[in-house]
């Protein structure tokens, strides 16, 4: 029954349709002049077409990994040579006079030839088709006129053997050879679907392309031979046989260029892969903050998140409520080995401020126990809210390598997030008894605030200012600054959409994929287009984020600007105040290609005295008693009268006087002021 469906399909229907009538036009004219040879092509390549048609219908209802269309792969040329070499046993069984197909005394040899050249035509297709697949997988630019070429050059290069037979014509056949060869180069270079695999996965890309690189080249030996199958497939359509030699020498092409690029990317594979699971990590943390009230669940998923972002063996949790200091959602140790190492990382602490993250060596306190509960070393850091130590979270390794810059840096951004969702979990049960809303409210504004710098970065040849005065009701205001190397310094001010819990709750998140993301890269544009990709699995459809991600370049003594749909930044220059907008949309807007495609990368050589004003539509948007606009113009205004007094100075300037507008007006969003003064040399500054 599923069959019979299957048939009355149009595109099958189609096929078969093309494929009899090639079987009847063969019968008719087994032989022929250049006429006859050029139908019979064009029947081959309508039946080749609508089998695509067919396989490409079938395909785009299955969603395929990298692997496993390069396992496909492995199958698809492995069947081929198998056929190949049974065609050629076949050969060789009848003789070489009876493999004509369909002469008249040999209608039962005719029909299995033409079956199996059929089969070749679909396995070709489906061929084509995962090459097509693996050529545009993860591709974030347009890439399709390299293909279409690349297309256009094989079927020229595959028509034109029917010239083959004229003397001096073979130039045509070279000249589209070559080009389909250049072209096959060049699409082999743009792989960019391993930049995403696991170091496991890379390593069996390497095995895989190894064996694809030999299974090409021994198909390729036997299309390329003076007998066996060559001579099947000639006398069936040179074309296809053509065609068919073609596309297994890309094979060669691709999975050289595939290895030798795997065999770059397998150093760095680890590192990628430890990012990933961090920045995967944070955002399950962020998602539970909203949605766990049971603080047991709520721990397990904290320690069991810790071993793996912070490359340790054991994690668990202890609460400063409790006197006992009984370990909570302990993850492989066992209470007694717990409490000692414990006991050592708080003498550490005793020494060491009280808030801070502190490590040590524990290998002595626990050289006693079982082989299993073996530690060497161990961290602690502590879980805050309201300036105050509620547990801490700790972790353990037993390798003899202590935990390092990355290791402290990615426990300090976790805890963070332990802190909140912990100190969360706790004010969302109490919230069912009394005043839910509002402490929902402190708890979000307290997080805000923790999640801001707490103090301005001194940077040589910057004055910075920043302000931030937040809303009574929760916004998504969001600022920081890094220290990407020795001569780059980056900043980021963004704005979440809506208000509330769920605004802050996406800022939180935001701060925790930029601060995974600048350790690896440090051009605006590409942090951007990283960040838009990873809030896909969390952001909602009604949220979007604008922000602006800048780098100050003191080498070079420039400015790198990407703009994700904020507010205009204002740069001023020789008593003049310009709007600098690079072009750009909202992060969460559109997750294809569109966002990087509209998203300018702005760079300005920096002159002395260049001030940059940043703010969020706090500002501009504040209302006065009559609900209008405090506004850019207003804004503009004071950059400009004060643009020879500190950054400091313009700040408290631009605050004044939108308080003054404002005044007897609720402030119904969040203000956050950015500001940045170039000075070749600050210490001769200030004297």
């Amino acid at each position: 029954m599923e069959i019979t469906s299957k048939i009355k399909q149009p595109k099958v229907q189609l096929f078969l349709i093309a494929a009899i009538g090639l079987f009847f036009f063969r019968m008719l004219f087994s032989t022929g002049g250049l006429l006859i040879s050029f139908i019979n092509e064009m029947i081959v390549l309508g039946v080749f077409y609508f089998s695509l048609l067919n396989l490409t219908q079938v395909l785009s209802k299955k969603h395929f990994s990298a692997i496993t269309l390069v396992k496909s792969l492995l199958f698809l040329t492995l069947v081929s040579i198998l056929l190949y070499n049974f065609l050629e046993g076949f050969h060789s069984l009848i003789g070489a006079e009876q493999i004509e197909l369909l002469s008249s005394n040999a209608i039962f040899v005719s029909l299995i030839t033409f079956s199996f050249d059929l089969l070749i035509i679909i396995l070709l297709s489906y061929l084509f088709l995962v090459f097509r697949l693996l050529f545009f997988l993860k591709q974030r630019k347009n890439v399709k006129t390299y293909f279409t070429a690349f297309l256009v050059f094989l079927v020229l290069s595959s028509f034109a053997t029917l010239l083959d037979k004229y003397a001096g014509w073979d130039f045509i056949k070279m000249a589209f050879t070559a080009n389909a060869i250049i072209l096959m180069a060049i699409n082999s270079l743009k792989i960019s679907w391993i930049a995403f695999l696991s170091k496991k996965e890379k390593k069996q890309l390497l095995l895989f392309s190894f064996g694809l690189i030999v299974l090409f080249g021994i198909s390729i030996s036997l299309i390329h031979s003076d007998n066996g199958i060559s001579k099947v497939l000639n006398n069936f359509s040179p074309s296809l046989n053509y065609f068919n030699l073609l596309l297994n020498i890309y094979g060669v092409i691709y999975f050289s260029f595939l290895f030798v690029t795997t065999l770059f990317h397998l150093p760095t594979a680890e590192a990628f892969d430890r990012k990933a699971t961090e920045v995967t990590s944070l955002q399950i943390l962020s998602r539970l903050i909203n949605q766990v009230l049971d603080f047991k669940e709520l721990g397990d998923t904290i320690t069991d998140l810790a071993i793996k972002v912070c490359n340790a063996d054991a994690a668990w949790i202890i609460l400063t409520d409790d006197e006992t200091k009984t370990p909570v959602a302990p993850k492989n140790i066992g209470f007694v080995t717990a409490d000692k190492i414990q006991s050592v990382l708080f003498s550490q602490r005793n020494k060491n401020n009280d808030k801070e993250i502190t490590f040590a060596s524990v290998a002595v306190c626990n050289e006693h126990e079982t082989k299993n509960e073996q530690f060497c070393y161990a961290a602690s850091a502590p879980l805050k809210s309201h300036n105050n130590v509620n547990g801490y979270l700790f972790v353990a390794k037993k390798a003899e390598v202590p935990f390092d810059d990355e290791d402290r840096s990615a426990l300090e951004t976790f805890s963070d997030y332990a802190s909140i969702a912990t100190e969360n979990a706790k004010l969302l049960k109490s919230s069912i008894e009394k005043e839910r809303l509002e402490r929902e409210l402190d708890v979000a504004r307290e997080m805000q605030g923790k999640l801001l710098p707490q103090s301005i970065p001194e940077v040589e040849h910057l004055d910075i200012s920043s302000v931030f005065v937040p809303a009574f009701e929760v916004g998504g205001d969001y600022y920081d600054f890094f220290k990407l190397s020795a001569d780059k310094f980056g900043f980021i001010i963004a704005d979440v959409s809506g208000k509330g819990i769920s605004a802050a709750f996406i800022m939180a998140e935001l701060r925790g994929i930029i601060e995974s993301l600048v350790m690896t890269f440090d051009n605006p544009k590409d942090i951007l287009v990283k960040t838009n990709e990873i809030i896909e699995r969390t952001l909602q459809k009604k949220n979007f984020i604008t922000a602006v991600f800048g780098v100050f370049d003191f080498k070079s003594e420039k400015l790198f600007l990407s703009r994700a749909g904020h507010s205009s930044i204002l740069f001023v220059r020789d008593n003049e105040v310009r709007e600098i907008l690079p072009g750009g949309v909202g992060l969460g807007l559109t997750y294809s290609g569109k966002f990087e495609f509209y998203l300018e990368e702005y760079s300005l050589q920096l002159k002395e005295n260049d001030i940059f004003v940043l703010y969020t539509d706090g500002v501009t948007e504040a209302k006065d008693g009559n609900l209008d606009d405090f506004g850019l113009p207003a804004l503009k205004k004071i950059v400009t009268e004060f643009q020879n007094e500190s950054v400091d100075t313009i700040a408290k300037k631009i605050m004044t006087q939108v308080s003054l507008f404002s005044q007897g007006s609720p402030q119904h969003d969040d203000i956050t002021l950015l500001l940045f003064k170039w000075k070749n040399n600050l210490e001769k500054q200030h004297g």
